[in-house]
């Protein structure tokens, strides 16, 4: 088996992979690179390009080094195709989940507005300051999308002893930690309950845009958003003509529609929002993880077993 390795993600576990047996591995970082193995590789560890898999006759799975596969929107051949697909699922949760709360906390708790007096020298320690801050406990967070991601965000919420609402395009068993998992058609019922959104969802035809104008409006005015999963799900526009109004008292952006966000944005200006740069999936421990994902496929590959974080190329996810 041969298995193109065409992705930095893990690059510090590659080792792992030593022991898998019968398996030859070869490296690129360009995409010449990459059409120069083409010809016989069985296996490749990246997003693969139109061109690729055009000159790739014997390859027979994909293992995109990321959870979302939102390329595959505008990839028609890689759909069609009888390859498959399976993601790193799962390897982010934990970290996404944490950068999650450091958001939160972030926005409740004033610590940008103290970062600013640091930089200023001020102890504005008065009547008025005195009272920014906010508890999360008791607050219910509203998360849209429980998969992998949104469990471990409603994890960490119980853990500071919050309440938890969710919606999903699957049905499925919020247990533990979720008592009723809705459909999304129920997305604003959901948005109205909650405290807090959380934006958890796969980027797809059906998740464009889920968050406009409406949506934004049936949240609590003094609610918070935070966006962790992938930019388009929330309409930036709608976002900011919203919070400029006074509605919503905060958000935190990780992903947006465009990546790196356009200079002209009004998100940039706004006082009580939080932009990281699509950070909330990174650490080494997520990478290392990554890897260990790609290793159990190879060793099923291998020997014949069903592939585990398969896609379905149709669905997006």
């Amino acid at each position: 088996m041969k298995l193109l390795v065409a992705s930095a993600e893990g690059e510090a576990f590659f080792d792992l992979l030593n022991d898998v047996p019968d398996l030859e591995i070869v490296y690129a970082s360009t995409p010449d690179e990459m059409m120069t193995h083409a010809a016989d590789v069985d296996v490749i560890y990246a997003k693969p390009t139109p061109e690729f898999l055009a000159a790739a006759p014997k390859l027979r799975w994909v293992q995109a080094p990321s959870a979302g596969v939102d390329f595959l929107m505008t990839f028609p051949d890689l759909v069609e195709s009888d390859l498959i697909l399976t993601n790193t699922r799962g390897a982010h949760g934990p970290s996404i989940a944490e950068h999650v709360f450091g958001l939160l906390l972030s926005l409740t708790r004033a610590i940008p507005t103290c970062l600013k007096w640091q930089a200023d020298r001020q102890w504005n320690r008065n009547q008025q300051t005195y009272r920014l801050p906010r508890e999360v406990m008791g607050a219910t967070m509203g998360i849209i999308g429980f998969g992998a991601i949104g469990r471990n965000v409603a994890k960490r919420a119980l853990a500071f002893d919050m309440n938890v609402l969710a919606v999903d395009a699957v049905a499925c068993d919020g247990a533990p930690y979720c008592e009723e998992v809705w459909a999304t058609e129920r997305l604003q019922d959901m948005l109205a309950a909650s405290d807090v959104v959380v934006v958890a969802a796969p980027y797809t035809n059906e998740t464009h845009h889920l968050l406009s104008t409406a949506e934004i409006a049936a949240m609590k005015p003094d609610a918070y958003l935070i966006v962790v999963s992938r930019g388009g799900i929330v309409d930036e526009d709608a976002l900011a003509t919203a919070m400029q109004a006074g509605h919503l008292a905060g958000a935190g952006i990780d992903v947006t529609e465009r990546e790196p966000l356009p200079a002209d944005s009004p998100l940039w200006e706004l006082p009580n929002v939080i932009l990281t740069p699509h950070l909330a999936g990174s650490s080494f421990q997520k990478e290392r993880r990554c890897v260990e994902v790609l290793r159990e496929n190879l060793l099923r590959f291998g020997r014949g077993e069903p592939l585990i974080n398969v896609v379905d190329k149709r669905a997006g996810y």
